[in-house]
Order: structure tokens, then sequence, then C-alpha cells
């Protein structure tokens, strides 16, 4: 189907809100409008295809006004983000003075939100020149997000955002756009759990970390520049305290570091990155099974994600099947699965989470009867 075919989603006359073909009776009883031109629509669900919200004009069904697959994702996108309990802020990269930095993410509770463009003239954002399209009121700030379609951000609009200093997320569902055939489901996980779709329009320490950049380049150019001294400079970016603890352990291997959506700067090397993630994560829960060993971990920047990772017990390891195992409990417990760029390793995030996982993993234990002939402990040190 193409773009202008059909509506993913349309207005409900009965509710005032998104709802997408599955939810509706086929025809004019669907009770539904166009979002952008408020034109009757009629759902078509027939069996050759797709089901899709077409307009209806005149007693016949007519093309798609201009705009209006767009308004419909948007405004879609839009109800989903004003119903979130919690939101997952991404880590923000910072390239300035030849150097790099960066601010690992976080999770935080939205109290309420609201949505600017639906709220009458005499609300407080009449005034300004600018409207976000949601404001989630968390306990300490706000954080706004812009929900990119057709159009992302221009710099006239960037430079009325960051002049209120609030930090700003863009949702990029451009593809999503292009692609149809999407419903409030499908949308609501995309939201969720794909962070390469959403990007800092503006993050109020940014201007902090690069002055932090600028003064440690000025700071090293100084020390290179004179003789060595007993009083060493301390670095406090992420590739340079790698190099510090190379140091110190005797490699003089510089170390390549690569970013996390979630935990900003970590090493590329797999060995190097465990230790990090071992150190930045809380000492983790152990479970002994049969083929493996499971390590489940609270996330540090919230407590509706955990880490779970499967580590080899032998050379009969079958952590390929508790992987399965796990993605299918995770299902069926409401919980997001992706995975955490590094082997055998989940994010899961959702209500309850570490209670969910700590039983399903005490419950496979118990099963495989593995407390009777438990392997010891690895050291904290090791990859695990």
């Amino acid at each position: 189907m193409k773009n202008d075919e059909g509506l993913d989603f349309a207005l409900s006359r009965k509710t005032g809100r998104m709802i997408d073909i599955r939810m509706v009776e086929r025809g004019l009883a669907c009770e539904c409008v166009c979002p952008n031109c408020g034109t009757e629509l009629q759902a078509r669900k027939g069996r050759k295809n797709r089901h899709h919200f077409a307009h209806h004009v005149a007693g016949r069904a007519r093309p798609t006004c201009d705009g209006g697959r767009e308004s419909a994702l948007h405004r879609a996108a839009r109800q989903i983000l004003a119903g979130w309990q919690w939101v997952e802020l991404p880590a923000l990269l910072v390239h300035e003075a030849g150097r790099q930095g960066a601010l690992p993410g976080r999770i935080l509770s939205v109290r309420r939100s609201e949505l600017p463009d639906e709220r009458r003239a005499r609300s407080p954002w009449s005034n300004l020149r600018v409207r976000p399209d949601v404001v989630l009121h968390c306990a300490n700030e706000q954080i706004w997000c812009e929900v990119k379609v057709a159009h992302a951000v221009d710099d006239a609009k960037r430079n009325r955002l960051q002049g209120h200093r609030v930090s700003t997320l863009e949702f990029d569902l451009s593809r999503m756009y292009r692609s149809g055939g999407w419903n409030l489901t499908t949308l609501e996980l995309a939201l969720r759990t794909d962070m390469s779709i959403r990007q800092w329009v503006f993050h109020v320490g940014e201007a902090q970390l690069r002055q932090r950049l600028q003064e440690e380049m000025r700071e090293a150019e100084a020390l290179r520049r004179k003789p060595l001294t007993e009083s060493q400079l301390r670095v406090r970016t992420a590739a340079d305290a790698q190099r510090e603890i190379a140091a110190e352990e005797g490699d003089v291997e510089v170390v390549e570091m690569v970013f996390h959506p979630a935990m900003g700067l970590i090493p590329k090397d797999p060995a190097r990155r465990h230790a990090v993630l071992s150190g930045a994560y809380p000492e983790p829960k152990v479970f002994h099974l049969t083929h493996a060993i499971a390590f489940l971990r609270h996330h540090p920047h919230g407590d509706r994600s955990c880490l779970v990772t499967f580590g080899s017990s032998g050379p009969r390891s079958r952590t390929g099947e508790y992987d399965a195992a796990l993605s299918e409990f995770a299902g069926a417990a409401g919980l997001h699965c992706v995975y955490f760029g590094i082997a055998e390793s989940r994010l899961l995030r959702g209500e309850d989470c570490y209670e969910h996982l700590d039983q399903f993993l005490t419950d496979l234990q118990a099963r495989e009867g593995a407390l009777q002939s438990c392997p010891a402990m690895p050291p904290r040190n090791s990859q695990w």
C-alpha cells in the first residue's frame, strides 16, 4: 500500500482518542474522522488489501488528504507518549576539542503529562513562541518531546527550544511513516524499546560537558608542554580513565571506546566491557543452572529495568536455550526484552521487572535440581 492510500490510525468520535483499524467495526460504523482534515472515515477491512481507514466523501471512498497519514501517526505517537508513567532517557555523546565525552542515560518516573497543542487559547503555552509535542512532568524536571514523522525539528525551532533550557527528546518515526501497517501496540513497542529512533534535540547538561572537555584539553596540553612532575593530571573522560587503568595494570594498549545508548562510552573490547559494566551495575544475584550460570542485576539508572546474563558453566553449555526461554517468559509477562550489546546479555524493562525475573530464574534453578551441586561463583572481576 502506498503512503496516500489509507490511514493506519483515526480519531474516534466517541472518545476523542486515536484508535487503530483493529479496534473498530467495518465501514462507517467505525465512527471515526481524519485527524488532519476532519473528513468522515470508513474502515476498510476486506480480504485482499491491508486493512486501513479511507476518506469517505459523497458516498464514496476518496484518496487520503495531503498530510493525513503523517498527522495520524504523529497524533497517535503523541497520545502514547502522554500516557507513559516512566521514560528512559538515552545517553548523550559529545565531541569537543578533539575529545569525546558522554553522559549516561537515566530512567525517570512521570508524574503527569500534557499535550500543549490540544490546550485552549488561555493555556500557559499561549504566550510562548514554541510548543513541544508532549511535556512529561517528572519529580524535579520536565522532559519535552518532539515527534518527527516527515519533518524534523528545524534550526529555528531548535533555537527556541534551547532558549527555554529544557531537555528535549526527538522520536524519529520517518521510517514507520514510509512503511505503514502500524497499530497502537506495535507503535508503543517501537517507542519504548527502539533506542535508535530517539535523540537529543537539547540536553541541559551538554554545555557543562563541553566545557569540561575543553578544560581537560587545555590541562592536557599544558602538561604536555612542561616537564613531567610527580603530580600527574587526573583525567576525567571515560576514554582517559580506561587508559589510566590500563597503565596501572602494565597494559600500554590504547583502549578504543564505543558509544552505548544507555551507558555512554564503554570499551569496545568485550573483556574490558564486561569489567566496566560489572563495576557500574550492582552486585548480581546468581542462579546455578545445569548447563549455565545466570546473573540478575538491577539497572543502575532505574528500578524498572534489569540485566540478565547467562554464563557458560562447562563444555555442554546451553546458554542459547536459556536465552530463548527468557525471551518467551518476557513476552508472557509483558516485559520488553532487547539485546544489550554483549553476548548472552539481555536488557529487560517493565513493571515489577526484577521480581518477575527473580521468580523465573528461581523456578528454573529449582526445576533443574542444581541446588545440591552448585559450581563455585566466579570472582567479581571475571568476564561475567
